[in-house]
């Protein structure tokens, strides 16, 4: 779920509490508030039913996005999916995302490594790879070697081809700090 569904999905729940509250207290206390007399002099004036059409239309289209994100969920959210001739097995997006982390970190030079998964449009898996490199290996080398060793393992424990992977250096560690971080 993106952050925008996410804070779609909150201010509706919050709103949504605060009416049922607002309905339960007139339930218990009806006299609280005069409920017909207040929705009759909405409905009455122009700028009241302007007013009311705008929240009902706001609270009609964040619900139809809510249904359609609870439906579709979001495309890379797919499993990877092997038929074979004793069942079905499905292997979730995080579970590869592990595997390639897992893969990158063994590469000697990779201080912190970050991945995201995704499916390709030819059916394979896309890798887009964000790290730390030692300042003491080459660049190229280590990227090259990664593709390689992310390549060969998703193949050899997943069974299916990566389509790319990509690499992002976003910084060069410092001379100080040699350890791995695993």
């Amino acid at each position: 779920m993106s952050i925008f569904d996410r804070v779609v999905l909150s201010i509706f729940t919050f709103s949504l509490a605060i009416i049922s509250g607002l309905m339960v207290v007139l339930a218990i206390v009806p006299t609280w508030f005069e409920a017909t007399s207040w929705i009759e002099s909405v409905l009455t004036t122009t700028s009241g039913r302007f007013i009311l059409g705008i929240v009902g239309f706001v609270f009609f289209a964040a619900s139809v996005r809510l249904i359609l994100t609870a439906l579709t969920g979001q495309g890379d959210g797919r499993p990877v999916v092997h038929e074979t001739q004793h069942g079905e097995i499905r292997i979730s997006l995080d579970a590869v995302e592990n595997l390639v982390k897992k893969v990158a970190r063994g590469v000697k030079g990779v201080r912190e490594i970050k991945a995201e998964i995704t499916h390709a449009e030819d059916g394979g898996l896309r890798a887009r790879l964000r790290g730390t490199i030692s300042p003491e290996v080459s660049i190229p080398e280590v990227s090259e070697e990664i593709q390689s060793s992310v390549r060969q393992y998703v193949k050899r424990v997943v069974g299916i081809e990566m389509a790319e992977v990509a690499i992002h250096v976003e910084n060069i560690a410092a001379e100080g700090n040699r350890r791995r971080l695993d």
